[in-house]
């Protein structure tokens, strides 16, 4: 599953197949949206039933659903992006405003920057997963490249020659094994990093 926050314009045409009955696009909370007519929409889906909505949205930004913290990563990705944070704002306010504190007086008030998200739930990490699917997901997050790197910076004469002949021969990777701990610590990457990709790497 797929994650996303997309963005529907005042002026989006949606075929009939994502339309309800009423008409009204058939994606549904949590939305947010503006006087213009333009709404902010937090999804879940498939890439495929993503994929059909992509010529008639702007996805601002999406991630493989991977438990806890995903909406985070979600999030984040809009505030490391100026053009499209401006786009979100534009629809969803995040300016401080004065507004009335039920007690005759007035107050500052924030809103968050997340306008909501879907629950969240620990996901088990896999104990293992397919050499085929741990090269297509460092790939998929540009770390492909280091392994190699990676793999003779492991300070452990046995671990680094443990970790090139399972990297090369090995048909499966599995999550406890002290060589690819220290792999992915020479990739910059946290434990909670690593069970990410691992998660995210068995759906691949």
């Amino acid at each position: 599953m797929i994650d996303a926050i997309v963005y529907l314009s005042s002026v989006t045409q949606l075929p009939v197949s994502l339309t309800c009955e009423d008409g009204k696009p058939a994606i549904g909370a949590p939305q947010a949206g503006n006087s213009a007519g333009e709404r902010l929409h937090y999804v879940r889906m498939t890439s495929e039933q993503l994929n059909e909505w992509r010529p008639h949205v702007t996805v601002l930004a999406e991630a493989p659903y991977t438990g806890t913290g995903t909406a985070d990563h979600i999030y984040q990705q809009i505030q490391n992006d100026a053009e499209k944070l401006a786009l979100y704002e534009s629809v969803y306010d995040t300016s401080p405003r004065i507004v009335d504190d039920g007690e005759g007086g007035t107050m500052e008030f924030t809103p968050p920057f997340k306008f909501g998200m879907l629950a969240e739930s620990a996901l088990r990490v896999p104990r293992d997963i397919t050499a085929r699917q741990a090269r297509l997901v460092l790939v998929k997050h540009g770390l492909f490249e280091q392994v190699d790197d990676a793999i003779a910076s492991i300070d452990d004469d046995e671990q680094r020659q443990i970790a090139g002949i399972e990297w090369e021969y090995a048909t499966r990777i599995e999550r406890e094994a002290p060589w690819v701990n220290a792999l992915y610590e020479n990739l910059g990457l946290t434990k909670e990093g690593v069970d990410h990709l691992f998660i995210e790497a068995s759906e691949l």
